[in-house]
């Protein structure tokens, strides 16, 4: 029965929820109740071994199939924070399910907001940039680096997140870290640079010109000097202002963005404008 033998956890343990984690975090993904799923199965290693009856290791695993969802790497926190919680609970303290569920929704959001400005958007903009540039100079080390490097640190960042949480425990919500200040500050810094890296990207790696040109007086103009003497790259961020715009406020998919570029690219090359 729970709170009869104190149960330790291990680091190994900790490793296999982290491990769970980083390989099926958005397994069985789903509308209802987003990566729950995911996150109980990666919690099961632990849950069998604080658990020894059916009965308790059934509750536990209903407890956790509630809806769950945050930035998937800088929220691993969250993981060895209940991890920690199921412990003291294991072990006779009265934690109410409540308790536990209340501590994971409120912690959901401050970590989606951090994880997706600085590691969805910023950290990825960032290795893209240079794994982009050794691609596009026919460098086959481009993607290879690209894939290493954002699996490596999207492991150190997963084993460090559940370790962290683990640490803290219950009074993980209270961390400076996640204070509504330090939360703002860093998720505003990390937009910044975001959208900073964002500029350059497409002012490096998006190429539109048009070929018009028009003979008055025997002289020769081209519209893309005067554009250039307007703006250099006035055509490229014209085209990212308008699929931001489709994307923002018309919800067009990814896909249909991407499909829509390559049709008005074809169109444009073959009337001879682009």
């Amino acid at each position: 029965m729970v709170g009869e033998q104190k149960v330790a956890i291990s680091s190994r343990d900790l490793k296999k929820v982290a491990l769970r984690w980083f390989f099926f975090q958005t397994s069985a993904w789903n509308w209802e109740r987003m990566q729950n799923v995911a996150f109980v199965w990666s919690l099961l290693p632990v849950l069998k071994k604080l658990y020894q009856t059916k009965e308790d290791l059934v509750k536990a695993l209903k407890r956790h199939i509630v809806f769950f969802n945050t930035e998937p790497t800088i929220g691993t926190p969250i993981l060895g924070a209940v991890v920690a919680i199921e412990r003291e609970r294991a072990q006779g303290s009265e934690i109410p399910d409540e308790t536990i569920n209340a501590i994971k929704s409120g912690l959901m959001g401050p970590f989606a907001a951090i994880g997706d400005s600085l590691w969805a958007s910023a950290a990825n903009a960032i290795l893209l940039s240079f794994a982009m540039g050794l691609a596009l100079q026919g460098n086959l080390l481009g993607p290879i680096i690209h894939a290493v490097v954002w699996s490596a640190l999207s492991w150190w960042l997963t084993i460090t997140g559940v370790n962290l949480g683990y640490k803290f425990g219950v009074n993980i919500s209270e961390a400076e870290f996640l204070t509504p200040e330090t939360v703002k500050l860093i998720t505003e810094s990390v937009t910044i640079l975001g959208l900073t890296v964002v500029g350059a990207l497409s002012a490096t790696f998006i190429s539109i010109s048009t070929p018009i040109q028009w003979t008055l007086q025997e002289k020769t103009t081209t519209l893309q000097s005067i554009l250039d003497n307007m703006m250099p790259k006035f055509l490229p961020l014209l085209w990212v202002v308008l699929v931001w715009y489709l994307h923002q406020f018309r919800s067009w998919s990814i896909m249909k963005l991407l499909g829509f570029t390559i049709l008005a690219g074809l169109i444009g090359s073959l009337i001879k404008i682009f």
